[in-house]
C-alpha cells in the first residue's frame, strides 16, 4: 500500500509539472485536477474535487514566485492577496516597516496565501481540514527547489521554479491522498 502511495505521490508530481507547462497541450490544466479527484478516494463528491482543484489553479501566482526568488513585484496578481499582503508590516530592528520592503517575505506570504486559496476550496469537498490549510507549504515546497538549484544543480532559471512545480505537486498529492 505505501508504495502504491508513494507512486501516486509521483504521478502527482508528474501532473502539476505537466499542469505548469512541461508539455503545452490543450488539456494539459485538467489532468492533475481529474487526477486528484480519483486519488482523494472521495467517490461521492468527485465532481466538487475536480471543481475546487481546477478553479483552485485557475489563479496567478509568476509575481509571488518572483518575489519569493528575489525579485520585486513589479505587477498586481491577485487582488485580494496582493490587498492583505500589501497591509501587512513587520517589525525589523526596532523598526516597524511593510513587508513589502522585503520581496521574499512578502513572495512568501502572498504564496502561502494563494496555496491557501488553492487547497481550502479542495479540502472542503474532500473533508479534510488539514487538506484545507496545506496550502501554505506551498512557498516553502519552491524555497526547498531553489535551495536545490543554487546547491546542486546550479542552473538558474526557471529551474527552481520548475522544480517547485514538482515538489508542490507531490506536497499536494500527498495530501489529497493519504
Amino acid at each position: 500500500m505505501f508504495m502504491l502511495k508513494m507512486l501516486l505521490i509521483a504521478a502527482g508530481a508528474f501532473l502539476n509539472r505537466l499542469r505548469g507547462g512541461l508539455f503545452d497541450f490543450g488539456g494539459n490544466k485538467l489532468l492533475f485536477p481529474l487526477f486528484l479527484a480519483l486519488v482523494s478516494g472521495s467517490g461521492g463528491s468527485f465532481v466538487c474535487i475536480f471543481v475546487a482543484a481546477y478553479v483552485g489553479q485557475q489563479f496567478g501566482w509568476g509575481t509571488y514566485i518572483g518575489a519569493l526568488y528575489g525579485t520585486p513585484p513589479a505587477q498586481s496578481e491577485v487582488p485580494q492577496i496582493d490587498e492583505i499582503v500589501n497591509a501587512l508590516k513587520i517589525s525589523f530592528k526596532g523598526k516597524k516597516v511593510y513587508l513589502s520592503e522585503y520581496p521574499r517575505a512578502w513572495g512568501f506570504a502572498a504564496l502561502a496565501l494563494r496555496g491557501l486559496m488553492w487547497s481550502f476550496f479542495v479540502g472542503l469537498a474532500v473533508g479534510s481540514p488539514v487538506v484545507m490549510l496545506c496550502g501554505v507549504l506551498m512557498p516553502v515546497c519552491y524555497l526547498a527547489a531553489e535551495g536545490c538549484d543554487c546547491l546542486l544543480l546550479k542552473k538558474g532559471g526557471k529551474t527552481a521554479w520548475n522544480l517547485g512545480e514538482w515538489l508542490w505537486g507531490a506536497v499536494f498529492t500527498a495530501f489529497v491522498a493519504w
